[in-house]
């Protein structure tokens, strides 16, 4: 079963100008000085204030209250200074380079027609300030039937600072399907708390470490510290050295593994420095011992070694029919259950082998309670969710031989009844 295609969330950032890499992915560019370090992206100061067309407006449902709505999901975040405020309604607003104000408009012109929903453009000095965001909105995002409120949501995420991640529950994957996901993932919460913190320094704990395979540092290997109910807490990617940092990390106990940008998402899917990266195929390892952190603490000298074969596994849909039914569509977009649902969940992708290829959900609260089956590409099997399973993401981690590979984020826990089956799918 292959998924069908679905709409692209579009980052076209502009004035391309090391550091490490930090929580989540940030927009970063090359130095604008040879041999310089490269710069992440930043508001100097808050609020950011921004002006609407009116053509916005009248586009979308509940108008300005929808965009007041995905703008209070970012400044809502708990320790951070971010704010906004709204500068009122316009007539003929225009996209453009500084000078001038933050504009959300209806996209026309060169960036009309292009295939994707929304679009975001920064720009920012040498040091990575930014001076302007402009989001233009595809005047067909009504009609499309995707999820209008995600979409802009993503677009804010990129007007912060931050690049497409590979969480697919994550609001920055670059994909959005029919229907939206719940609250901003843990994520994204981390990176801004991390970006703009409200005490000097941020909170949570500071993990650093390297990934490396055959040929020494693995450049944009994502890097996630997965808690013990199988959420992934934080993630980033690798420099160019392979070196990573994740910061605001709750105080608990995590696990580390490295995965590839191989699919869903890969190093195209991004912009700046990241977009230069090869993608380098390894299956998912983890770090050797689990490690337990403490807020405010730094926890160096993490490593993973992803040296060896190239990977052969390589998930990259999944889909889910209640109860023992086999009537799930596979999709390269998170699936969405409920707590004390009984369902089949269904895993698909490259390197799948009948018979072999099992899965596991890095989450206590799933228990399997059935055998596993198997289609030409993919493998399913019956789970039981757990009543009093918590709201949140988690990882699914294939097994095929001696090799592993995750879907980061393929599953999302909501409270609530039971949602229709998601139509569209991010690719």
């Amino acid at each position: 079963m292959r998924p069908e295609r679905a709409v692209l969330l579009a980052l076209i950032p502009l004035t391309l100008l090391s550091l490490p890499a930090d929580a989540a992915v940030r927009l970063t560019y090359p130095s604008a000085t040879p041999g310089g370090a490269d710069v992440a992206v930043y508001w100097a100061s808050f609020p950011v204030t921004y002006k609407v067309d009116r053509r916005v407006v009248n586009l979308l449902p509940g108008g300005e209250s929808a965009l007041t709505s995905a703008f209070n999901a970012w400044s809502s975040i708990a320790e951070t200074t971010v704010s906004f405020r709204s500068l009122g309604v316009g007539d003929g607003l225009k996209a453009g380079p500084p000078p001038g104000q933050n504009t959300i408009t209806v996209m026309d012109g060169l960036f009309a027609g292009q295939g994707a929903l929304a679009t975001t453009t920064n720009w920012h000095d040498d040091n990575g300030k930014m001076t302007k965001a402009d989001i233009m909105i595809d005047a067909g995002i009504v009609s499309s039937g995707y999820s209008v409120q995600q979409a802009i949501e993503h677009e804010i995420g990129h007007l912060l600072g931050l690049d497409h991640s590979a969480v697919l529950t994550s609001v920055m994957y670059p994909y959005v399907g029919k229907d939206g996901l719940a609250p901003l993932d843990s994520d994204e919460k981390n990176a801004i708390a991390s970006i703009y913190p409200k005490t000097p320094e941020p909170g949570g704990a500071t993990l650093k470490g390297h990934v490396a395979g055959n040929e020494g540092g693995i450049f944009a290997a994502q890097v996630v510290a997965v808690n013990e109910k199988g959420e992934p807490i934080a993630t980033g990617l690798t420099d160019a050295n392979g070196d990573f940092v994740l910061q605001t990390v709750p105080a608990g106990r995590y696990r580390i593994y490295a995965e590839p940008l191989d699919g869903p998402v890969d190093p195209r899917n991004l912009a700046g420095v990241w977009r230069n990266a090869k993608s380098t195929s390894f299956p998912t390892k983890f770090a050797t011992d689990p490690v337990s952190v403490e807020s405010g603490k730094v926890y160096g000298n993490l490593s993973v070694n992803a040296s060896g074969a190239p990977a052969r596994l390589n998930p990259k849909w999944i889909g889910c029919a209640d109860g023992e039914k086999s009537d799930f569509s596979l999709m390269s977009m998170p699936s969405i259950v409920r707590p004390g649902q009984t369902i089949s969940i269904a895993v698909g992708g490259d390197g799948f082998t009948s018979g072999m290829t099992t899965f596991e959900v890095l989450n206590p609260s799933f228990q399997r309670v059935g055998d596993f089956r198997y289609g030409s590409n993919f493998t399913y099997a019956t789970f039981k969710v757990a009543p009093d399973a918590a709201a949140g993401s988690a990882i699914v981690l294939v097994t095929s031989g001696l090799e592993t590979a995750t879907l980061t984020g393929g599953l999302r826990v909501e409270a609530g009844s039971t949602p229709g089956r998601l139509r569209a799918v991010r690719r």
